[in-house]
């Protein structure tokens, strides 16, 4: 009979899952990479990413870690791969064109909820809220900041027993990150920031 109950548990907790989906708050990018600059010379630019934590109404905290810098990288390969510069640095140094980005990760559930999830082994079901926000701050070579670039997506997740089959299909913050990266980018050159 122990046995049955211990299987019966292990169960439970191997088919508990989650499935996580991004609610498209963002607007698509219409052209990637954005069109060619018309400047004779490209800029280099230096890229300064700080990510930053919070959890429903706590204070946001510097993240840190393998997602801060996965994310990190994600933003500076987009720069990159945007083709409007002839290097991004992530090291400080002498540059064009200073972009200091802040990614926000704004968690939000209800505590009890997730207890109660937590508590029957997934059996009744919970939600959260991911929402992520990369602002830019963009500088000339002198410091002067010629403007400001803020963009929002969000991905919700629900956690159940039964969505065990739903993980395969779990939605990458990288995927959010770059997404965020790229609307950043093309609102610069359609603004003329870049």
């Amino acid at each position: 009979m122990n046995i049955c109950k211990h299987a019966l548990l292990l169960g439970a907790l191997l088919l508990g899952g989650c499935v996580s989906y991004s609610t498209g708050d963002l607007a698509p990018v219409g052209t990637w990479p954005p069109a060619a600059s018309t400047a004779a010379a490209k800029p280099n630019a230096y890229l300064r990413s700080t990510a930053l934590y919070q959890v429903n109404d706590g204070a946001a905290v510097a993240a840190a870690g393998a997602h801060a810098d996965m994310w990190e990288k994600t933003i500076s390969e987009t720069y990159q791969q945007s083709g409007r510069f002839t290097q991004v640095s992530t090291q400080k140094g002498e540059a064009d064109l200073y972009a200091e980005s802040t990614l926000t990760n704004h968690e939000e559930f209800v505590t009890a909820s997730a207890f109660i999830t937590g508590f029957t082994l997934f059996l009744i079901p919970s939600t959260a809220k991911n929402t992520f926000t990369l602002q830019t701050v963009f500088k000339d070579k002198d410091g002067k900041e010629i403007g400001r670039v803020s963009k929002s997506e969000s991905i919700r997740t629900w956690m159940q027993l039964v969505l065990i089959v739903g993980l395969p299909f779990q939605a990458d913050t990288r995927d959010v990150v770059r997404e965020l990266a790229r609307s950043t980018l093309d609102e610069a050159v359609q603004r003329k920031l870049l």
